[in-house]
């Protein structure tokens, strides 16, 4: 038997939505009421830190003036080619990455940049397999966006008209490169952007090239250039390969199968510890790193806050949320985890999510002015690293 529902009760819950919406909704406001409460505190901390200690006023403001160029990022997949076979590539050795059919046009990457613009996007990733094979998309971007940051891996010099930094990936010293990227591309990599203001060096870690540090600073140095360090963070597609016993194939998975897990151990991130802080001492003028920033990236353990039920780093940086987005190269806004979708976020030590993760102080920044300017120190790497020019007039 039914019953139906007076017309009253009925207009009620039309109003107010079922039982899970309105539970939603409260969580949502709750968030909310939690988010500004924090915004209150941390603004009113640092109040009291800078009124105690006025030498920081100035650099706290020019922390400001760096994350605001973060205030709408967004990220754009501009190829889905390469021309090296890097061992367990972020982009090719994703068993769920999805290639755009229709890639746009040139003409069609001018009109959306230009959209962009209109949206107010005021920082660009621009990133894919190699965005160097399309230089048109990457002017077309430098001519609509303020800032932005090209992920390469150097074997094609990128016009000088582009006006962005551009991260140089290295995988370790002339032999270890060329082992691990199919091909020997770092003599060509630093000969192409030897003295270049726009660029700096990203040398990826992992536990098969800590030993060539040293190597790869005295290079970047040599050829007049910044160098910085990312982590190696295996995809899930890799690890469940290793985990299957796959064999080893010719493009993107040819060494796994003979060498240890490309997982840090807690030696490993102790060994890559002590070697940046050594480098850091030596190259004190061509290393891009903060100490404090070394302490987050190598401490056991997951970097970030699980969700024990979807496996997800909640409070990373990166995470696709808005202001956020994550467009590929049919300019289609993809409803992805991350900027590296298959990272497996327990490994996580991208420097792309730590470094972003940073921008809201924590309590543990806040406990007095030595921790205080230990979170400006890492803020000012950050506009070292992702930024140009820096240092910049406030738009």
């Amino acid at each position: 038997m039914t019953h139906e529902q007076p017309d009253d009760t009925r207009r009620k819950r039309d109003a107010l939505g079922t039982p899970r919406k309105v539970a939603d909704r409260t969580r949502r406001a709750a968030s909310v009421d939690t988010t500004a409460a924090q915004a209150r505190y941390i603004q009113g901390r640092i109040r009291e830190i800078v009124r105690d200690y006025p030498g920081l006023e100035q650099r706290y403001g020019d922390a400001r003036r760096i994350i605001r160029a973060f205030r709408r990022p967004s990220f754009y997949e501009v190829s889905q080619k390469c021309n090296l076979w890097c061992e367990g590539c972020y982009y090719f050795e994703d068993a769920a990455r999805k290639s755009a059919s229709a890639e746009m046009s040139e003409t069609a990457w001018s009109t959306f940049f230009a959209g962009e613009r209109e949206r107010g996007v005021s920082m660009a990733y621009l990133v894919g397999a190699e965005p160097a094979l399309y230089p048109e998309r990457l002017k077309a971007a430098s001519r609509n966006i303020r800032f932005g940051k090209i992920g390469t891996n150097g074997t094609i010099r990128i016009p000088d008209e582009v006006r962005f930094r551009i991260g140089v990936s290295v995988w370790g010293n002339e032999t270890d490169d060329a082992v691990l990227r199919g091909g020997s591309v770092l003599r060509k990599a630093m000969r192409n952007y030897a003295g270049d203001p726009r660029a700096i060096m990203l040398f990826t870690l992992s536990p098969w090239n800590l030993d060539d540090i040293n190597d790869v600073v005295q290079a970047s140095e040599d050829h007049g250039l910044k160098v910085t360090f990312s982590m190696f963070s295996p995809t899930k597609t890799y690890l469940e390969k290793l985990d299957k016993g796959a064999p080893a194939d010719s493009s993107y998975f040819r060494l796994g199968p003979t060498r240890t897990r490309p997982v840090f151990s807690d030696d490993d991130l102790k060994k890559a510890s002590e070697s940046i802080r050594s480098a850091m001492q030596r190259f004190p003028g061509t290393v891009l790193f903060a100490e404090e920033y070394c302490d987050l990236i190598t401490k056991p353990g997951p970097l970030y806050e699980m969700d024990p039920e979807s496996g997800l780093a909640e409070n990373c940086g990166s995470r696709i949320r808005e202001p956020l987005r994550y467009f590929d190269a049919s300019g289609t806004a993809r409803q992805v985890k991350c900027c590296t979708p298959d990272v497996d976020c327990t490994h996580c030590r991208l420097y792309s999510g730590g470094w972003s993760t940073l921008f809201r102080p924590t309590e543990k920044h806040l406990a007095g002015a030595s921790s205080f300017e230990g979170w400006l120190r890492m803020i000012e790497t950050v506009g070292q690293i992702f930024l140009f020019p820096y240092p910049f007039e406030a738009s």
